[in-house]
């Protein structure tokens, strides 16, 4: 089996909530820098561990795909979720892929109305000061 690098928490209890990695998504995906238009995300947790990193882990067997009744949504050849049809994800006004979304990664932005998802470029990786999110290869 082919190695490949892939996005990975590595020390979650690290996590300042810097958004670092929010807005170097956004910038890499929609050329802004937003909160709400990437697709990584940091979610509230406990006072432990504040922030939980969140982004499409590409599961095996995704739930999202086979919520998503316009067949828009596919595992590409590396195994990542990916926005196949886009112009199949025009005709959904239910967003079905979202609430089957078992990580709750999955969101739609709020500009193009289509799913965000991490294409695993790795640019969160960089961006981060305390090594929360490493960009590694994998086997």
């Amino acid at each position: 089996m082919a190695s490949s690098a892939k996005i990975i928490l590595k020390n979650q209890e690290r996590c300042i909530g810097c958004y670092n990695c929010v807005f170097a998504c956004s910038l890499e995906l929609f050329k802004v820098i937003s909160a709400t238009r990437s697709a990584v995300s940091l979610k509230p947790c406990s006072p432990e561990a504040p922030f939980i990193v969140n982004y499409c882990t590409s599961c095996e067997d995704p739930p999202c795909i086979s919520a998503c009744e316009e067949g828009a949504l596919e595992l590409d050849t590396d195994g990542k979720v990916v926005l196949a049809k886009p112009t199949e994800c025009d005709v959904c006004e239910t967003f079905e892929c979202v609430p089957a979304c078992i990580t709750g990664a999955l969101s739609i932005d709020p500009e193009e109305g289509r799913p965000m998802l991490c294409t695993q470029c790795g640019k969160c990786a960089d961006v981060c000061p305390h090594e929360v999110i490493v960009f590694e290869e994998v086997h």
